[in-house]
């Protein structure tokens, strides 16, 4: 019997590698498109095949069109904040003008799954009572925010006019193995990487700041339940509706290192919220699911990661181009 086929955009990227190699243990046939701009070779499972080029290409609607996969999965967007703010152009372009041709191809070719990567931490708000549920009004901020919750709105009118089985899923502050420390959400892979080589550290704003931390184990089991049940529609927040400050998540990997330097102190990110938090509990209602590994744990697993892929040698460091200006937090 052939394998169902799925295409995965933003593949070699940290969450959308991982829904990979999951999907891949499941059978599917994988096509994955990266431009590798935020993406990593070295993530994308030998199994799949791979394209690099960017997923507003034509190219990627004809090879929707050609092979009208069972399943789209988009990862890929252009993910900085901060850059959004700067170019809000730009971000729509890539955001919102790129992907409403991926749901326009999708929906020609009669894909029978769409899963978009939302963004529960961009849409949450101080100012709504957390942990934040769907149910609330959304307060996007930022173009960037802007832009994720206008493909929702396109999502649910395919959904509805085009009969594309669209979902989205609102991630909070994923985190774990791959992902960059370069990268305005990756504040935990940021002190990681500066503690296991002895550099100073840097804390944007009071560090009171919180967030929902989630692993990507469990976002990636969120995104395949997508598969086990078609007819649901979203939006579904994914986080463990637990607020964790930034000073918190530096004090308990500096533990787990054995690192003993004060972080130092850097100007605080007007663009973001100060707190954030998702309530999850439609998901677990619709689709039996709960996150599984606790921040500790989770901690834990990515420096153990981090540690196995480094061993001391200069290509992580490389890989990653530490800057003087990292962001972490």
């Amino acid at each position: 019997m052939k394998p169902s086929q799925a295409l995965v955009t933003g593949g070699a990227g940290f969450i959308g590698s991982q829904v990979v190699d999951a999907l891949i243990e499941r059978g599917w046939a994988v096509h994955v498109v990266d431009d590798l701009s935020t993406g990593n070779t070295r993530n994308i499972n030998p199994k799949a095949t791979f394209v690099r080029t960017d997923f507003a290409h034509p190219r990627v609607q004809r090879w929707i069109a050609l092979h009208r996969p069972a399943a789209v999965f988009h990862f890929a967007a252009q993910i900085s904040v901060s850059r959004s703010v700067k170019d809000p152009v730009k971000d729509a372009e890539t955001n919102i003008d790129a992907t409403l041709k991926l749901l326009e191809a999708a929906s020609r070719a009669k894909v029978k799954r769409f899963v978009f990567a939302g963004s529960g931490g961009a849409l949450c708000s101080e100012r709504m009572r957390l942990p934040a549920n769907e149910m609330q009004t959304c307060e996007p901020a930022s173009p960037y925010a802007i832009a994720k919750r206008t493909i929702e709105y396109y999502g649910a009118f395919y959904r509805e006019h085009r009969k594309l089985p669209f979902v989205s899923l609102r991630f909070a502050n994923v985190y774990g193995p791959r992902q960059s420390p370069h990268g305005e959400a990756g504040v935990i892979a940021i002190f990681t990487l500066h503690m296991l080589h002895n550099r100073k550290t840097r804390i944007n704003g009071t560090g009171k700041q919180t967030r929902d931390y989630i692993y990507v184990d469990d976002v990636v089991r969120a995104v395949l339940l997508m598969l086990d049940h078609p007819d649901l529609a979203g939006p579904y927040n994914v986080g463990t509706g637990i607020e964790t400050s930034v000073k918190q998540v530096h004090a308990m990997l500096a533990k787990i290192i054995g690192y003993k330097k004060m972080p130092g102190r850097g100007p605080a990110d007007t663009a973001a919220p100060l707190r954030s938090a998702l309530d999850a509990s439609r998901l677990t209602h619709d689709a039996h699911w709960h996150w599984d590994v606790g921040l500790r744990e989770g901690l834990q697993r990515t420096v153990n990661w981090f540690r196995e892929h480094d061993h001391g040698k200069r290509n992580m460091l490389s890989r990653f181009r530490f800057n003087k200006g990292d962001r972490a937090a």
